[in-house]
């Protein structure tokens, strides 16, 4: 993540998540998707460790 921000590496896990086909809040960590939830509550709950995590909801 060197030289591009944390913005520039952010917008691509949200990319992967829209092009993964899963519909629903997913749950990105490190460039990989961790899992698709149908409530919000959910992928939060699932976000145990330290770390920065994308969640979005993909329709």
């Amino acid at each position: 993540m060197l030289g591009g921000g944390i913005e520039k590496e952010l917008l691509k896990w949200l990319e992967l998540a829209r092009r993964s086909g899963k519909r629903g809040w997913v749950l990105v960590r490190d460039g990989k998707i961790l899992g698709v939830f149908k409530d919000r509550k959910d992928a939060i709950v699932a976000a145990k460790e330290p770390g920065i995590y994308l969640l979005a909801f993909v329709d």
